[in-house]
């Protein structure tokens, strides 16, 4: 059940994991990536890093593998995965153009706030023809903070026209919960690599998919 009981001015999208099944590419480009380098990555870990900014990201490999040079191997993980989504036509999510429809048809602005470099996130929305459905981008590289801080959310908010605390944000990562909630918006998860903890599940709601969730918005 959507806990809202109207509906909102603005509505905001994270990319990887949320809209497009491109973790999956990260999550493979993290595994390469540490063998070549004799490291153990484990799935835990990397669904843990679902969202982050860049800055963060080395620092979460620093912590968890004293002596490696976080910024470095975030680099290269990076460079591997681009390379790896502008070679393919990115899988949307289920419900995802039903959503952006119901959008249009409610007059709703929208925006993608991805952590994301912004040629890939064109590259994705163009070659699954959703460009036109977006008002706005931002990426991390926009913000001084990546998630779990609130700043993309913040950003997006302001470029769309909307008071952050009128807009509802999409996102598949627990930072991007976090995030979405320090920003004051309504946090809604669609989980994909992440599960939600109990704690998560207390700040946001949770929804199978997009589709659901838009079975869910479109009874407002």
């Amino acid at each position: 059940m959507f806990k809202n009981k109207k509906m909102p001015r603005a509505v905001i999208f994270d990319q990887d994991g949320l809209l497009f099944d491109t973790e999956a590419v990260f999550e493979r480009c993290w595994i390469a990536e540490g063998l070549k380098n004799g490291l153990e990555l484990k799935k835990e870990f990397i669904y843990g890093l679902c969202g982050l900014g860049r800055k963060d990201l080395a620092s979460a490999i620093a912590k968890e593998f004293p002596g490696v040079d976080g910024t470095s191997f975030v680099e290269r993980v990076h460079h591997a995965a681009a390379e790896a989504q502008l070679a393919m036509t990115p899988v949307m999510k289920k419900g995802v153009r039903e959503i952006l429809e119901l959008c249009r048809a409610r007059g709703l602005k929208t925006a993608v706030a991805s952590s994301s470099m912004r040629h890939l996130v064109d590259h994705n929305l163009a070659a699954t023809n959703l460009t036109e459905y977006f008002d706005a981008i931002v990426t991390g590289k926009d913000v001084e903070n990546g998630k779990p801080a609130p700043d993309i959310f913040l950003l997006a908010a302001q470029r769309i026209g909307a008071p952050a605390d009128e807009c509802i944000v999409f996102e598949d990562s627990i930072n991007g919960i976090k995030a979405a909630c320090a920003a004051a918006s309504t946090a809604i998860m669609i989980p994909d690599r992440a599960q939600p903890t109990p704690e998560i599940r207390a700040i946001c709601t949770v929804f199978p998919s997009l589709l659901d969730a838009c079975e869910a918005l479109s009874a407002l």
